[in-house]
């Protein structure tokens, strides 16, 4: 525990000492690139879309299947995304808790460490003050409730419905790594599992997900974006692994890089033990550069 203290301290520290040195960097070079007509915000020349940020500033949401977790449990990750122009590697962290009932549950998750580098045609095209195009970020903090409205009835799927709250917790708007603004989103899943073949060691589970999706911008002209959700894919379980494939998205209203889409395959290994790992592979196929790998360690409380 003192060990993982310092590392935590030390983490800061640096955090505090590079973003001191960002602070007093000359901008000059950005006002003559961009055009600044001395007056407007630097901040208003960005734009908040997926499309002009990092990976994990504005993400396609989970796309869930319809059922709440079984049990509490804690998520460890690292990823690494890849784009032209962008190469980025993150820390994540997710915990589920359930509340009051086996219906209701909390989920906490957060990119706790982001490095990042840019090469200067992406730096340009982001309309990032950064000169190197390089560092590190802290991304946000989500808070999701989850509730399950139809669990396991006999000739309806199962109903989870979701809210999540996107706080500005996020750091380097000045790369356009995070918004630096809320966001929130409603949305509802169904799902269902059938047996295949009679086999008891077989199961599938399709399921499909829509809802709402707000974000906040910068600039001006428009105050906040407002997106349609979805998502759709199954899952398919045999013995001790879980395959997953999906493919979502959201569709913003402006139409700035605001209508992502992804797809995502998954393997989980589903252990009686402590420890379980998975490995997930994301695809950006629209206003989502990103071919994107996960390695996840997940342990059950």
């Amino acid at each position: 525990m003192k060990m993982l203290i310092r590392y935590i301290v030390l983490f800061w520290v640096i955090l505090a000492s590079t973003g001191g040195l960002w602070a007093q960097e000359d901008y000059q070079w950005w006002n003559e690139k961009h055009n600044w007509d001395g007056i407007t915000p630097w901040h208003d020349y960005l734009i908040t879309s997926p499309a002009f940020f990092g990976p994990n500033a504005l993400p396609v949401s989970t796309i869930k299947n319809g059922l709440i977790a079984a049990e509490a449990y804690g998520k460890l990750g690292m990823d690494v995304h890849s784009s032209v122009g962008d190469q980025t590697y993150n820390l994540y962290a997710e915990t589920f808790l359930p509340l009051f009932s086996d219906r209701v549950g909390m989920m906490l998750s957060l990119v706790p460490l982001e490095y990042y580098q840019m090469d200067t045609t992406t730096r340009d095209l982001r309309k990032a003050r950064g000169y190197t195009g390089e560092g590190f970020a802290v991304g946000d903090l989500n808070i999701t409730t989850l509730i399950q409205l139809i669990e396991h009835h006999p000739k309806l799927p199962d109903v989870l419905f979701t809210m999540n709250l996107r706080t500005a917790s996020g750091s380097k708007l000045t790369d356009a790594r995070f918004t630096d603004g809320p966001g929130y989103s409603f949305d509802l899943s169904f799902g269902k599992d059938f047996k295949l073949k009679q086999d008891a060691s077989w199961h599938i589970r399709p399921h499909v997900m829509f809802g709402f999706y707000v974000w906040q911008n910068q600039g001006n002209k428009y105050m906040q974006n407002d997106a349609f959700l979805y998502g759709l894919g199954f899952d398919l379980e045999y013995a001790k692994f879980i395959l997953n494939t999906a493919l979502g998205g959201y569709s913003g209203f402006i139409g700035n890089g605001d209508r992502p889409m992804v797809y995502r395959s998954s393997i989980r290994t589903n252990w009686e033990s402590l420890f379980n790992m998975e490995l997930q592979l994301q695809q950006g196929i629209r206003d989502f550069g990103y071919t994107s790998l996960r390695l996840n360690c997940i342990t059950s409380f």
